[in-house]
């Protein structure tokens, strides 16, 4: 039997308090394509923590939904080919659509993007 990866979302891998998200948004650090804007700064830990912004602007609850479960989802497949030590704060564009796999490839496409910063 193979040991499998973990790949859960506990609550050590997130931005959850307020001013961890201002920390974030206030460093100025951007990177973005077609479907997702992500912020991101060190957070001083050894591991890099995902924090959601997701405004009513994107469309109605399900929606939202839909776009944090695919960005938390893409967040855990790639959680070891992330750059460690950072909080990451990941936003849709304004008019993408919420695509699992767009969202995926966005994402990996971004994580190399802040490795090379």
């Amino acid at each position: 039997m193979t040991p499998q990866r973990d790949e859960r979302f506990p609550k050590q891998a997130r931005v959850v308090n307020q001013k961890d998200f201002d920390r974030v948004f206030r460093s100025g650090l951007v990177v973005s394509d077609g479907t997702l804007v992500v912020h991101f700064c060190r957070n001083n830990l050894l591991r890099t923590r995902l924090g959601l912004s997701v405004s009513k602007r994107v469309g109605s609850s399900p929606i939202r939904n839909l776009w944090k479960r695919h960005a938390r989802e893409a967040f855990r497949k790639l959680q070891p080919d992330l750059p460690v030590g950072f909080d990451l704060v990941v936003r849709p564009r304004k008019g993408a659509s919420p695509d699992a796999v767009l969202v995926a490839q966005s994402f990996a496409k971004l994580s190399h993007k802040i490795r090379k910063r």
